[in-house]
């Protein structure tokens, strides 16, 4: 069996929490729902998972991450769609790459219809919604969740978008902000090349 042959890199961008504000979205549907929810600011989270906060109702925090227009209201991460748009320019093949809220009714055609509003209908076909990343080809992940984990040993190198909740990991290469994408992908893509 031969390799598939690519002829420019294929950038696979994580949606929630690295191109959009979900955590920002999911503080708004909390407060809501329980005027009196303990949300916690996006830069004081210490967990990935939000079923970590302090004295939080899961009940609460289900209902919201289930609800109807959570993931249609949500605001790009400042720098994030000038970058995609530059990778492009590039010459990067850049794909979305997200998981669906599987109890979420409604979170793919919302998720479709936030990137439709950001980045233009075409980029909907670049939207891959999947419950296992390492599926996916390509030769880099920009994805907050600190592990990621499935079915696959992965064929892309995940470069870790900084948040609150992910500082502790410091045996990844990182992403501070999308003003630094070229050099984080570039030094990934160089070290690919040389093994």
């Amino acid at each position: 069996m031969t390799k598939l042959k690519r002829t420019a890199p294929t950038i696979l961008v994580d949606m929630d929490g690295v191109l959009f504000d979900w955590g920002s979205a999911l503080n708004r549907k909390l407060l809501e729902l329980d005027p009196a929810f303990p949300v916690v600011a996006e830069e004081d989270r210490h967990h990935f998972d939000y079923f970590y906060v302090d004295g939080a109702d899961t009940e609460t925090i289900h209902r919201a991450m289930n609800s109807e227009g959570l993931y249609l209201g949500l605001e790009p991460i400042p720098g994030a769609v000038d970058a995609l748009l530059e990778m492009e320019e590039a010459g990067c093949s850049v794909f979305l790459c997200s998981t669906p809220a599987s109890q979420n009714p409604t979170c793919a055609s919302e998720k479709h219809a936030s990137v439709s509003t950001h980045l233009g209908h075409r980029w909907i076909d670049r939207t891959i919604l999947t419950n296992d990343k390492t599926l996916v080809l390509g030769d880099v992940l920009i994805d907050d969740k600190p592990v990621i984990t499935g079915a696959m040993e992965p064929v892309w190198e995940h470069l870790l978008f900084s948040q609150s909740y992910n500082r502790y990991i410091t045996d990844k290469p990182c992403l501070d902000s999308w003003d630094g994408w070229e050099s984080a992908v570039e030094n990934i893509l160089a070290e690919q090349k040389a093994a």
